[in-house]
């Protein structure tokens, strides 16, 4: 993916209190040991996008990605689905919005689902293959509409192989 900048370890944008990226329910997996014990990759996408609420403007990534390399990830259909009811749990600081798309390609397993967090419409998918699984939230265009939920299927795709690709040369 174009325009993105990534650092290992586990710093991360910082949105809110009970609104930042989490990639939970994943304690169960045994880390990777790659010579560094830096298994988690956070990525922000560009360009910047504006995000206004009470008449303060802020300006946030378009995208917050977070991967962990594990061992192995014996069910990836399992972990997705682990990591969403985690990080996206019924009465916390962000509300589920609608129904999650969930989707199979190959060895890898995502889903997807809008919520608004502090009130922003958000996307945010959760993936996971035999080796890694990963969180994304799509931040709103234009500050006041969801994502469209299928970009945000094909991109976490696209994210997804990329981070992939790069943790195989890791």
């Amino acid at each position: 993916m174009e325009q993105l900048e990534c650092e290992e370890g586990s710093s991360t944008f910082r949105f809110g209190d009970g609104w930042d990226l989490r990639l939970s329910g994943v304690d169960d997996l045994t880390p990777r040991s790659n010579g560094t014990n830096e298994t988690v990759t956070t990525c922000r996408g560009f360009p910047l996008i504006r995000l206004t609420k009470s008449g303060m403007t802020a300006a946030a990534p378009d995208l917050i990605a977070r991967t962990e390399l594990f061992r192995t990830v014996p069910d990836p259909v399992a972990a997705v689905q682990k990591a969403m009811a985690a990080s996206l749990p019924s009465g916390g600081q962000r509300t589920a919005v609608g129904e999650p798309t969930v989707v199979a390609a190959g060895t890898l397993a995502l889903a997807c689902r809008h919520n608004l967090a502090d009130g922003f419409p958000m996307a945010s998918c959760f993936w996971a293959d035999y080796g890694a699984v990963g969180a994304i939230d799509y931040f709103p265009p234009g500050g006041n509409r969801h994502f469209a939920m299928t970009q945000a299927v094909e991109r976490t795709k696209e994210f997804a192989g990329t981070a992939l690709r790069d943790a195989g040369s890791r």
